[in-house]
């Protein structure tokens, strides 16, 4: 059981330091857009590419999900390169008619999501984009699939070194509007798809087996209406911050909620690893025993890093480099979203751990209304919220939403495939990280000295509390 800890630990390390280098750096546009950026123009920005997330989801209509779930059954009629070249042939003749959909309809989209046909030509871009991302997919869940991190990891960090590298050019030196954003983009997006290409040569097998594409649509379409909700949750709350208020405090929300990228990059960089592991784990006998051991190390992990964000946020947001603070002082007010958005992730990954029931019932039919139930939570409360507390009300609103998926979830599919988790443990870690959150806002806040010094106890508690052991770490070496 350690060897297959330390394997999923290794494949989280090596998607995760990949994805922390492919993620910090977009990170850093944040940054230099809140430099060279208005609030309203990144407002704009922020909406338009909420857009593109749910229109990602149309454009795979679960065919991504369907792939990995064919491509590593062992008992199957198709062999991976007919799954691989099958979903990819379907995903470019569907991209070609959503993107000429959107392309003629970019002044409607335009009215639609900012009042205003101003912004077509970015919304064209856009769905250039998604077309080029679509395509690129399927090979990169194939590297996973054949567990090669390294190379995963390579194109990924090509990728945003070419879209930061135009941002810079385009932004910086040449001066040129928010369109060219979504340029940078869309270059990026094509030099990833000729690094693929070479995948693409070597898995092809022409035409579809019949019955293959029939099965991965079944498959997949379930995860549509999932996807769009899971959508909602994420973004919803930037249309109604416009709707309630205005793009000045989208673009303050916006550049808020992107300083969440500090949990997002380990939750994003365990769902790499963890999909495929546990889709190869499932049939073994002690694999539910795994499964629960693997939660209280993620939890624990997510805890901590939940507490030194919150604790340093605002030396992060307010450091500065040669006079030039690392966020534009009109984009300090994000600050108090940051707790809260990371709170709300660590749902997002305690949800992430129950996927297992469903994936190996296949009850995908069920996704729907977990994901639907929670969108309609979050809805519901930003309505509440929002025109009380502005942004912290839509960030509030985002937190009990994934709370509510994660729990629902366990409710609905823990019968389906039982994992013994240790409720006690993970219950004592999550007071003892919420009882020193309260002991940092409530007594010298303003310490250094005395936030490390609570960091240093919650690791303290968590082998106090029996979570981790000095005999656990020597196993995992």
């Amino acid at each position: 059981m350690s060897s297959d800890v330390r394997r999923l630990g290794k494949h989280t390390a090596v998607y995760g330091a990949g994805y922390v280098v492919t993620r910090m750096i977009p990170f850093f546009l944040l940054p230099f857009y809140t430099h060279h950026i208005n609030r309203a123009d990144l407002g704009v920005v922020g909406l338009i590419y909420a857009a593109v997330g749910f229109m990602n989801i149309i454009y795979h209509y679960g065919l991504d999900s369907a792939f990995l779930r064919f491509f590593s059954k062992k008992e199957s009629p198709y062999r991976p390169e007919q799954v691989f070249s099958t979903a990819l042939i379907s995903l470019f003749f569907t991209g070609i008619f959503f993107t000429a959909i959107l392309y003629g309809g970019a002044s409607f989209a335009s009215r639609l999501l900012l009042q205003d046909d101003a912004y077509a030509v970015h919304i064209r871009w856009a769905a250039l984009v998604l077309f080029l991302d679509t395509l690129i997919n399927i090979p990169l869940h194939y590297l996973r699939m054949v567990n090669k991190p390294l190379h995963f990891t390579t194109v990924n960090l090509l990728n945003v070194t070419v879209n930061f590298v135009m941002n810079i050019i385009f932004i910086r030196y040449l001066h040129k509007d928010i369109e060219y954003v979504f340029i940078s983009n869309l270059i990026a997006s094509a030099f990833t798809l000729l690094l693929l290409s070479p995948l693409v040569v070597k898995n092809w097998q022409g035409k579809p087996p019949p019955g293959l594409w029939k099965a991965l649509v079944r498959f997949g379409l379930p995860f549509i209406p999932g996807g769009l909700a899971s959508m909602v949750m994420e973004l919803i709350g930037r249309y109604m911050l416009k709707w309630y208020t205005d793009l000045d405090t989208v673009g303050l929300y916006f550049a808020g909620y992107k300083l969440g990228i500090f949990m997002l990059v380990v939750i994003t960089a365990y769902k790499f690893a963890w999909q495929p592991f546990f889709l190869n784990k499932g049939n073994d006998p002690d694999a539910p025993q795994l499964f629960a051991r693997i939660m209280n190390y993620f939890l624990a992990l997510l805890l901590l890093l939940f507490l030194v964000v919150s604790f340093f946020i605002h030396e992060i947001i307010t450091f500065e480099l040669f006079g030039i603070s690392f966020f534009g002082k009109d984009y300090w007010g994000a600050e108090p979203v940051v707790p809260i958005v990371l709170a709300a992730y660590i749902f997002l990954g305690i949800y992430m751990n129950f996927l297992p029931a469903i994936y190996f019932s296949e009850r995908t039919g069920v996704i729907p209304i977990i994901s639907g139930s929670a969108a309609l939570v979050n809805v519901v409360f930003n309505m509440l919220l929002i025109p009380r507390s502005g942004m912290l009300g839509a960030a509030w609103a985002s937190f009990i939403a994934y709370a509510w998926m994660a729990f629902f979830t366990f409710f609905l599919t823990h019968k389906w495939y039982p994992v013994p988790y240790q409720w006690k443990k993970l219950a004592g870690m999550t007071a003892s990280a919420l009882l020193i959150f309260y002991l940092r806002i409530s007594i010298f806040p303003e310490s250094l000295l005395f936030r490390a010094g609570l960091i240093l106890l919650f690791v303290t508690s968590l082998f106090l509390l029996n979570i981790i052991s000095p005999k656990q770490l020597r196993e995992l070496k």
